[in-house]
């Protein structure tokens, strides 16, 4: 699975294959995650160096990774797909379409509210990430398909853009 990480300004892209194989920029590096608190903290050693990360909170997601606050968002390869797909249509209406099965634990825009391109229009849930839903162009939202707190599946219009 493939992810994009962004830490404060830093973008990253992480590839986690089969077998505890671990791709950093396409860097294969040696790494080794462990959970010590479920779904809160994790030791983490990369190339022999060992990090602390501890989930500060998830909306927006915050991270103290060896003692230092870190805003960090944190996009999957379906998400990416998603969004990337969504933004070859750049005029008209747009719908942002759930990438995953989930719970959409925020909306973070109403019908009526203007939109720049990338701007983060939901926050869904799934396999114990948070995803980011980014506006794949700029525009009216013409329609939330979804409220904060409902189980979607993939594929269900969450959001409609009537592009400027």
């Amino acid at each position: 699975m493939r992810y994009e990480v962004t830490l404060d300004d830093r973008l990253v892209r992480v590839e986690l294959a089969d077998h505890g194989r671990f791709t950093i920029d396409d860097r294969a590096v040696a790494a080794d995650i462990r959970e010590t608190v479920r779904g809160r903290q994790w030791s983490i050693t990369v190339d022999g160096e060992s990090h602390e990360i501890t989930v500060v909170t998830h909306d927006p997601l915050r991270l103290d990774v060896d003692g230092h606050d870190v805003r960090a968002t944190v996009v999957d390869e379906r998400a990416l797909r998603a969004n990337r797909g969504a933004a070859g249509t750049r005029s008209g209406r747009v719908e942002l379409r759930a990438p995953m099965p989930g719970l959409l634990k925020a909306v973070h825009v109403k019908e009526g509210d203007r939109v720049a391109a990338d701007a983060p229009l939901a926050t869904l849930e799934a396999m114990k990430m948070e995803n980011e839903l980014l506006a794949p162009s700029a525009g009216r939202i013409v329609k939330v398909g979804a409220a904060a707190g409902a189980k979607v599946e993939a594929g269900a219009v969450l959001i409609v853009i009537a592009s400027d």
